[in-house]
């Protein structure tokens, strides 16, 4: 399991981890950051500041004030001034595919492109500049660039993206799929233990339903919103289906393809679950407002949630909750599932990423302006920059105490300076907000909904299993690969759901995407990967 860079805590280092953005150099110019660039490193000097437009969701509302105090000691710590392209949430990706068909990119955009076709198809097309193989002279830029997740996305010896940090590494992913329950119900309905396994947790949810202990006809697990089911389900056979694996043959292929015997497995896992009740029968028409509703009101027995962890409970539920029946009342009566031992004995959980969406450099971006930017990244996950953007100035908004970032009472970064204002996300632009992950990192929320975060991640570490991945066969591009889809959610409703004996409707459901062209597009990967030099491990 990898472990956080060392600049990602930042009570340890200079440094935050995981995920971001770089540039400079190319082949045939001079490196950025190399001799012939004075104004590299940290600190940018007396030289005037360099213009770098950038395209990140609600950009325009957090650069506005041009006297914002974190705006400025960006500006002089890094010699850039960032000048916004506009896009919000709903039309970036549009926006920015449409920019790269016209020659309208702007110096650093942002996006979750690195799996899609986009990404080879704009390092082919030299849309994108790769990142210089020196970048000594932005240590903090050039560490985080180790990460895995960059190394696998590399292509010819070259990066050309940088991931936004997520999490500290991917264990932390587990925080993604989490499955709460009424313990205080299980408990009137005669359990005395907290589930342990599956067959546990299996047993306590259908007493809960038999014995409907405050009589609102309780049904069985629900989820707070669409495609979450799967967390719970595919771990229990040893999918991580957003990961490719090697199969038995040494074969890559997504997990959920690499071994029918498991999907099997998963499917008829999910269908017992389902016609014994343990799942609800409207699971999917699960809707946010409505599942979260009938949990509060006692009329769900579990639920699966992706809060960022159980940490989310407190604004997403707790606080409604602990209207309802007392303060305190929610952490009293509510229990986290913790990871339970799959068919083989191993404790799988939901794996995705330690970083999601990336930032790139436009190739219409020169020398000069390349050393800007990682100067600029470089300052980002340095200790003091990754602090400013998430928790202001020290000694003013905030203080240092055990290695640990505290908050002065009543300072919110959030309304005191635009630049971090929660309508924009250009302060995640080198990483998310840490809060969820690192107790380092100053929050809103409460300790006692942190610590179940702390637990959830604990059990991952001590007792989780992750089987080999390869990020760099899931970020390959190829044509069958790029035109083929599936839909591992739609997919377990219609076998969970279904009428006809599972071992069948799985194969069925094969031979469809057979017909498809499946074998087709593995050969075509494996070919690709293998011409790469990937290898199983």
């Amino acid at each position: 399991m990898k472990k956080a860079n060392r600049f990602l805590a930042l009570g340890l280092s200079v440094a935050m981890a995981a995920g971001l953005l770089a540039g400079c150099g190319g082949a045939g110019s001079t490196p950025a950051g190399s001799a012939a660039d004075p104004a590299s490193g940290t600190d940018a000097g007396s030289k005037a500041p360099v213009e770098v437009s950038i395209a990140i969701w609600g950009v325009e509302e957090a650069l506005f004030n041009p006297d914002d105090p974190v705006l400025k000691q960006i500006e002089e710590k890094t010699g850039v001034k960032l000048v916004p392209q506009n896009v919000t949430w709903d039309d970036s990706e549009q926006k920015i595919q449409l920019w790269a068909t016209n020659g309208q990119l702007p110096d650093i955009f942002a996006g979750d492109f690195v799996a899609k076709s986009f990404y080879g198809n704009w390092i082919e097309q030299g849309v994108i500049r790769a990142l210089p193989e020196d970048l000594s002279a932005y240590p903090n830029l050039a560490e985080h660039m180790q990460m895995e997740r960059a190394q696998a996305a590399a292509r010819d010896g070259k990066l050309y993206m940088i991931p936004r940090t997520t999490y500290g590494d991917i264990s932390y992913s587990v925080l993604d799929r989490n499955v709460v329950y009424r313990w205080d119900l299980a408990q009137a309905a005669g359990v005395t233990k907290e589930p342990e396994t599956y067959e546990e947790f299996t047993d306590m949810i259908k007493r809960i339903v038999a014995a409907d202990p405050e009589g609102k006809h309780i049904s069985g697990m629900t989820q707070a919103l669409p495609e979450l089911i799967g967390g719970f389900v595919y771990p229990y056979a040893g999918i991580i289906d957003k990961k490719w694996v090697a199969d038995a043959s040494g074969k890559f292929a997504p997990s959920y393809f690499a071994d029918r015997d498991a999907l099997v497995s998963a499917m008829q896992f999910a269908r017992d679950l389902y016609t014994e009740g343990v799942i609800e029968k409207d699971i999917a028409l699960a809707k946010l407002e409505t599942s979260k509703e009938k949990y509060l009101q006692g009329q769900s027995a579990a639920m699966v949630f992706a809060w960022s962890g159980p940490a989310g409970l407190e604004s997403n539920i707790g606080r409604d909750y602990d209207e309802l029946y007392g303060a305190g009342s929610f952490l009293e009566n509510n229990r986290i599932a913790k990871l339970y031992p799959s068919a083989d004995g191993n404790r799988y959980y939901f794996v995705d990423t330690e970083s999601w969406s990336e930032s790139y450099i436009s190739a219409k971006v020169d020398d000069e302006k390349m050393a800007a930017i990682c100067r600029l990244f470089d300052y980002l996950y340095s200790e003091e920059g990754s602090r400013l953007v998430f928790c202001g100035f020290e000694g003013e908004d905030y203080d240092v105490k055990d290695g640990k970032v505290v908050m002065r009472e009543g300072v919110n970064p959030t309304e005191k300076y635009t630049y971090c204002n929660s309508n924009s996300n250009l302060t995640s632009l080198a990483m998310w907000n840490p809060e969820s992950w690192d107790t380092s990192f100053p929050s809103a929320i409460s300790p006692a909904y942190r610590a179940l975060n702390e637990a959830r991640h604990e059990d991952a570490v001590k007792n989780g299993t992750l089987p080999a991945y390869y990020d760099g066969v899931l970020f390959l591009s190829t044509p069958l690969k790029d035109a083929f889809t599936y839909s591992t959610n739609d997919d377990l409703l219609q076998i969970m759901m279904g009428t006809d004996p599972v071992e069948k409707m799985v194969d069925d459901l094969l031979a469809s995407y057979e017909g498809k062209g499946l074998s087709a597009m593995l050969d075509e990967v494996n070919a690709k990967a293998a011409e790469l030099g990937i290898k199983a491990k």
